[in-house]
């Protein structure tokens, strides 16, 4: 108990510590803050399977590509029109934080220490999923209707075996829609703690970069059905 009471101690102090950066201020906090979180978080997932894809190099991990004839390697202009799309997602991303700052305050969202238990962050943890995966889901599903598809959708398809980064290749109607909102909306409906919405975020980006890396990788989860999705 003495363990865990120094523990949470430490994180509390660390996390004023990360406060103080933003000038104690909520708003900078939320905005500047989680920005950081979600475009370093991008950069930094992106640069290690972009380091894999270009140079092969760690080998014995090329064994787990599913698609093993595709992007070997991946062809530079391609890959840099790629890059400039998803960062320009990536940045309307940020600019959806702002838009929906107002809304985060409304709901209660807060940043100030202490922390949450963790029992509230692992509930709100779920609820984040299920809503994630709901709204994902129908808007998908949405815009894979033929007239949709065609206008919006089929951006994100041109790429028929993957790589990380082609994650954030899409409109920016379906980015903001099928990206950036399911992954906003658990949190501000919850009125989570900012610092509990950036664990989430930098598992968030993971997770769907994993998805479109066109690697399945020993423990996991398999991005198999959504590398031949692509093919469609």
């Amino acid at each position: 108990m003495d363990y865990i009471n120094q523990a949470t101690a430490y994180l509390n102090l660390q996390w004023s510590s990360v406060l103080h950066l933003f000038g104690n201020e909520k708003k900078n906090v939320f905005v500047i803050g989680t920005s950081l979180v979600l475009f370093l978080s991008f950069c930094a997932v992106n640069s290690f399977f972009m380091f894999l894809d270009f140079t092969g190099k760690p080998k014995f991990l090329h064994k787990y590509k599913i698609q093993k004839d595709k992007n070997i390697p991946v062809e530079p202009a391609r890959f840099l029109h790629c890059c400039k799309v998803a960062f320009r997602n990536e940045l309307l991303s940020c600019g959806m934080v702002l838009f929906l700052y107002p809304v985060m305050q409304y709901t209660g969202m807060t940043c100030q220490a202490p922390l949450p238990p963790i029992w509230e962050g692992f509930l709100h943890f779920v609820a984040f999923v299920l809503v994630d995966e709901f709204i994902f889901y129908y808007s998908h599903r949405l815009f894979h209707h033929p007239f949709i598809y065609k206008h919006i959708h089929k951006m994100h398809h041109e790429w028929i075996a993957p790589i990380s980064i082609a994650a954030s290749y899409a409109h920016p109607i379906e980015h903001i829609v099928s990206n950036a909102l399911p992954l906003l909306v658990g949190p501000i409906l919850m009125g989570s703690h900012i610092a509990v919405v950036w664990i989430w975020l930098v598992i968030a980006q993971f997770e769907t970069c994993l998805h479109h890396c066109n690697y399945h990788f020993p423990v996991m989860s398999s991005p198999q059905f959504h590398d031949y999705h692509h093919l469609k």
